[in-house]
């Protein structure tokens, strides 16, 4: 079984390997840099929806979520 390659197929190979390199050097150094990190967490306690609700009765009800990102007041 003969592997032929080609000048396309080789140029794939050398951008992949060097992609893949890149991005554990890049991991390597998100992970090595823990003094530059800062943790944060969120306060604000959001109020969920409800999705569904116990009960014998057979009804089926249609929503639509339409929540999107709330700013602070005074925040645009």
């Amino acid at each position: 079984m003969f592997y032929v390659i080609n000048k396309q197929r080789l140029y794939t190979y050398i951008v992949s390997i060097i992609t893949v390199i890149l991005l554990f050097c890049v991991a390597n150094n998100i992970t090595a840099n823990k003094e530059n990190t800062i943790s944060t967490s969120s306060t604000i306690n959001k109020l969920l929806p409800i999705y569904n609700v116990q009960t014998d009765e057979k009804k089926v009800a249609l929503t639509m979520n339409c929540a999107c990102l709330q700013l602070p007041m005074g925040q645009n």
